[in-house]
């Protein structure tokens, strides 16, 4: 989550050039101007923990024990800020003790891809974080069971549903630092332009917008199939989860059959989508070519979470003035992605590096940590109850539309075989092409799934 899901977009060359660029999936972003508050916020946490740097965990043994971690969290993404405010100050207090060596690995799923060859070759790193990806399930004979080292008060740290994506059988596998909220954006200047006074509330007039913006010039959708197509597989799933059924399905771990009615529909809709809606780059375009049409106003429509906010104030990348353009949106029927993400994982292999590791990640997962990457980034806080005045009001927006959906689904990023998200990215452009019919394409996902 993302956050699959996380954007890294360098704009302003590409709009010179009259293209968009940028990079990685759903769950990245460039943290921008709305954040200024944040980063003074940083900038505060920093300070202090320079007056704490004596507060190490050692107690003066003069051991340090290095542990690895591989960060996404590089170049533009948008958590990168936050992660260096984070190190910094865990360094401060923790430096005498813990060493963190860190892989810095651009891109979310070059990222996953590394963690897989690290599997393969038995040699997973000490902790790490996929962004939303699930790999628990693939890897849990590797990864550390985190059920006895949990203890009340860093329950706290997150929801019962954000715990609860991250268990497997009663056990834990993964800390939750954040969790999903994820509808739409919208370019209401674009609406209006259009006719188009408010977000649909049916499918099919969504489908009648579409046709309106088409009809004033403007292209209705960003969409993409690269990298699982994530801002795609939201739409897809978001057409899924309108009824009780495709809820349930939604939210349901390791699907096997996607040979169900409201599958194949959402497939179909997302066929005419690709043939109808959207721009000449989305087949075989990644998350960056779907996010640079948006942020250059190409398309009046965008699916992904609140993380994406930051960007809409960073003038490197969009206009002065371009976040009072947009809005946010349910899916129609009342659906929002409401749900746990996949946090960090442990695959520690000896006590002392299993020790150190615990506290780095529960340094990383505290209640001041959630609280700045709120501020930083736009992601929504695992535990309940953590807010901030510094919080740009599109962010609130979508938190205030997840509380209110009919219907609440999780992504499947989250919840689907590695596989079969994998291979969402080779049958996209089949189905965009007219060359698999819905039903196929529903069938290829399922021969994945048959896989496992």
């Amino acid at each position: 989550m993302k956050t699959r899901k996380m954007l890294a977009l360098v704009l302003a060359g590409a709009m010179t050039a009259g293209m968009a660029a940028g990079c990685s999936s759903g769950n990245s972003g460039n943290t921008g101007g709305q954040t200024n508050a944040g980063n003074e916020a940083g900038a505060e946490t920093t300070k202090q923990a320079q007056d704490s740097s004596s507060q190490g965990s050692a107690g003066g043994s003069g051991e340090v024990v290095e542990i690895t971690f591989p960060s996404m969290w590089v170049g533009v993404n948008t958590f990168k800020e936050w992660f260096d405010n984070r190190m910094e100050v865990f360094n401060a207090e923790y430096g005498d003790s813990i060493k963190v060596n860190i892989e810095e690995i651009a891109g979310d799923q070059n990222y996953v891809d590394k963690i897989k060859v690290l599997y393969s070759s038995d040699s997973l790193p000490d902790a790490f974080c996929t962004g939303g990806y699930n790999l628990i399930d693939t890897m849990q004979d590797k990864l550390v069971d985190l059920t006895p080292h949990i203890d009340d008060e860093w329950k706290k740290m997150g929801s019962d549903v954000t715990w609860e994506v991250n268990s497997r059988d009663g056990k834990i596998y993964g800390i939750p630092y954040a969790r999903q909220a994820i509808g739409y954006f919208y370019n209401k200047e674009l609406f209006a332009k259009a006719g188009i006074e408010k977000p649909a509330e049916t499918w099919d007039e969504f489908f009648e917008q579409c046709d309106k913006l088409l009809a004033a010039g403007i292209t209705p959708l960003s969409m993409d199939t690269a990298d699982s197509g994530w801002v795609t597989s939201l739409m897809l799933g978001a057409m899924i989860g309108q009824t009780d059924e495709g809820e349930e399905f939604m939210n349901t771990n390791l699907p096997k059959d996607y040979n169900t009615p409201e599958f194949i529909e959402a497939a179909a809709n997302i066929q005419r989508m690709f043939q109808n809606y959207t721009t000449s780059d989305a087949v075989g375009g990644a998350y960056e070519n779907a996010a640079g049409n948006f942020f250059t106003e190409e398309t009046a429509i965008i699916a992904n979470g609140p993380w994406m906010v930051s960007d809409f104030y960073d003038t490197n990348m969009v206009e002065e003035g371009f976040a009072d353009k947009i809005g946010t949106a349910m899916y129609p029927g009342g659906v929002m992605y409401n749900s746990g993400k996949i946090g960090f994982n442990i695959g520690s292999k000896d006590e002392k590096t299993l020790e150190a590791t615990l506290t780095f990640v529960k340094f990383l997962t505290n209640e001041e940590s959630q609280k700045l990457m709120l501020e930083m980034t736009g992601d929504i806080p695992a535990a309940d109850g953590i807010t901030s005045d510094k919080t740009a009001p599109l962010v609130n927006e979508v938190i205030e539309n997840a509380g209110k959906a009919s219907h609440s689904i999780n992504d499947f990023q989250s919840l689907w075989y590695a596989n079969v998200v994998d291979e969402i990215s080779i049958q996209y452009p089949l189905l965009a092409q007219g060359e698999i019919t819905p039903e196929q394409f529903a069938q290829a996902l399922t021969d994945a799934a048959a896989k496992n």
